[in-house]
């Protein structure tokens, strides 16, 4: 796995979420209020536009396939309000549609993206 430094944590307003040019590939990187982070595409099938990282932050109740119900964060796209649960990439109102979802952790004040791709190459960073 390759390790990408994005940005300094306070980089990433909290609630909020900033995007990240890796190899090619758009990442929307999350900051939640209690400063958990979360990464995943930036695209959003339903607009087919690359937009998640301005998405709203927000939480709800699911019930699991063991019928338990658990709280998880989503990030709600700003077009058309589909929303994907954070941690796994699972969109709550069409389950057919899963975004990739990434490792990301702090190293010290850094925001570190982790990717499976062995020849990528950060070649831009925005900070939204």
């Amino acid at each position: 796995m390759n390790q990408y430094t994005i940005c300094n944590l306070n980089d990433i307003i909290p609630e909020t979420g900033v995007c990240a040019l890796v190899d090619g590939k758009q990442i929307a990187i999350f900051r939640t209020k209690h400063n958990h982070l979360f990464a995943l595409d930036n695209y959003d099938p339903f607009s087919q536009a690359n937009v998640l990282s301005r998405g709203l932050i927000g939480g709800t109740t699911v019930t699991n396939d063991a019928g338990i119900d658990e709280a998880i964060l989503y990030v709600a796209s700003p077009i058309y309000k589909q929303r994907f649960n954070l941690a796994t990439g699972q969109c709550l109102d069409d389950e057919s549609v899963t975004l990739n979802t990434y490792q990301v952790a702090l190293n010290e004040d850094d925001v570190v993206v982790q990717l499976e791709a062995s020849s990528a190459t950060l070649l831009e960073m925005d900070v939204v």
